[in-house]
């Protein structure tokens, strides 16, 4: 027990015993000890209730009481309180140290709190987005920020996700935004100016479009002038007879890339989609099949196919065929002699989906998530002796996007492979009236 808590309780014995020896003189024990007791009790509550006021803030508050015990909680509030003013300044300058940086930063940042309200926003919010600290806080963000693709967004609260939309202030601006969890029930909202990427990516796919659009032509012409010498029963010509198809080969396979690149190019193009209509997907599979047992030849490929009947698409018919296809050629492509190549279309709770599975090789791990990628090939030198140009899932990718829905592959060296196609279930559509599910 420290010093000052003794010295309060000799002060408490003293009282009460005076008040004891008070009370044997007067005969009136009990009432003197109870006087004793309430006013030292009194005494104690009037010093708690000076503390509280001071503590408080009250300006009328006298300062604190002093003596036992009361020096030792006025000098502990005193060293909290300088503890206090410390933290609290050091608290500041890491805030200014952030706002220095949050000014200093290119993109836009966007504190909101748990109900959208905006809370603080840095400098380069008001040239991307147009906002001000000084104008807008207080404001829902989706008042202030309205383009339909940004409010979807934001009502998903999905941490992680991105959404492009153009810049409220210029429209000529591609903003990419994303939101990450911020304090407590806060969100920091961060848009990018993507606008030079995007220019690039333009050109580059413009640049693509013309060299493809160019090289078809005198490709077109070597090829038609190599058939037409291989077709010649000219005996000068015997000799040439191997190099001939070589070069048809080649040429054949540079017009395959070519016709590969346009499609892409078409695909990345496209501002307004063409009109979806319901596509009788068991009927496109059969054509597909076909296509790839012409394919397969004398390679005995085992090629099964299940295909609910009654399931059809609501989608465009051409590129869906082409997707399916290079999902299917594909499998024939690098399903060893005799394998197996199963081709599934089904619906369940979570939508409709198309697999392409066989028992070929496999692909390792690493290679898995860049087999979208254009010209990405697993193996280049098998990927050219079986025809493939780097560009089939890479198209499977994008038509896919443009209906929604999305491509998963699972692998396994040794073991196979599944190729998936998902497909939102607002998709689906009834054969015999031609209806969506939603309708």
């Amino acid at each position: 027990m420290s010093r000052s808590w003794w010295l309060l309780w000799r002060r408490l014995a003293a009282l009460f015993l005076s008040a004891a020896l008070l009370g044997a003189i007067t005969g009136t024990l009990l009432p003197c000890l109870l006087a004793a007791a309430l006013g030292g009790l009194g005494w104690q509550l009037w010093r708690l209730d000076r503390l509280d006021r001071w503590l408080r803030g009250d300006r009328e508050a006298n300062p604190p009481p002093t003596g036992p015990v009361w020096d030792g909680i006025q000098e502990h509030i005193a060293r909290l309180r300088r503890q206090s003013r410390k933290r609290k300044r050091k608290l500041s300058r890491l805030l200014a140290q952030f706002q220095q940086a949050a000014a200093a930063l290119p993109d836009a940042a966007v504190l909101i709190g748990e109900d959208d309200r905006l809370l603080w926003c840095n400098g380069a919010s008001q040239p991307l987005l147009g906002l001000a600290s000084s104008r807008d806080l207080g404001l829902p963000i989706t008042h202030l920020l309205r383009h339909p693709d940004f409010v979807a967004f934001l009502n998903q609260r999905r941490n992680g996700d991105s959404v492009e939309f153009p810049s409220p202030v210029d429209d000529g601006l591609s903003l990419s935004a994303r939101i990450a969890p911020y304090g407590k029930k806060q969100r920091l909202l961060l848009a990018t100016d993507i606008s030079r990427i995007r220019r690039l990516e333009q050109m580059r796919r413009e640049f693509v479009a013309n060299v493809s659009h160019e090289l078809r032509t005198p490709l077109t012409v070597i090829a038609g002038y190599l058939e037409t010498l291989l077709d010649c029963d000219d005996l000068a010509l015997a000799g040439w007879e191997q190099p001939l198809r070589r070069m048809q080969q080649q040429s054949g396979r540079m017009l395959h890339i070519v016709e590969d690149l346009l499609l892409l190019a078409r695909l990345e193009s496209q501002k307004e989609r063409p009109p979806l209509k319901p596509v009788n997907i068991p009927a496109l599979l059969a054509d597909i099949v076909e296509d790839i047992t012409a394919l397969s030849g004398d390679q005995g490929h085992q090629i099964q196919i299940a295909a609910d009947a009654g399931l059809w698409l609501l989608g465009c018919e051409k590129e869906l065929h082409s997707a399916f296809a290079n999902l299917a050629f594909n499998a024939v492509r690098y399903t060893p002699v005799g394998g197996r190549i199963e081709i599934g279309w089904f619906a369940d709770h979570h939508g409709l989906h198309l697999t392409v599975v066989d028992n070929g090789e496999g692909i390792a791990p690493h290679h898995l998530p860049r087999l979208t990628e254009r010209f990405y090939r697993v193996n280049r030198d098998r990927s050219r002796s079986s025809g493939g140009t780097g560009l089939g899932l890479s198209i499977v990718k994008h038509i896919l996007n443009n209906h929604g829905g999305q491509l998963r592959i699972e692998s396994q060296l040794g073991a196979g492979s599944v190729f998936t196609c998902d497909f939102p279930g607002e998709l689906r559509v009834n054969p015999a009236c031609g209806k969506t599910e939603a309708e």
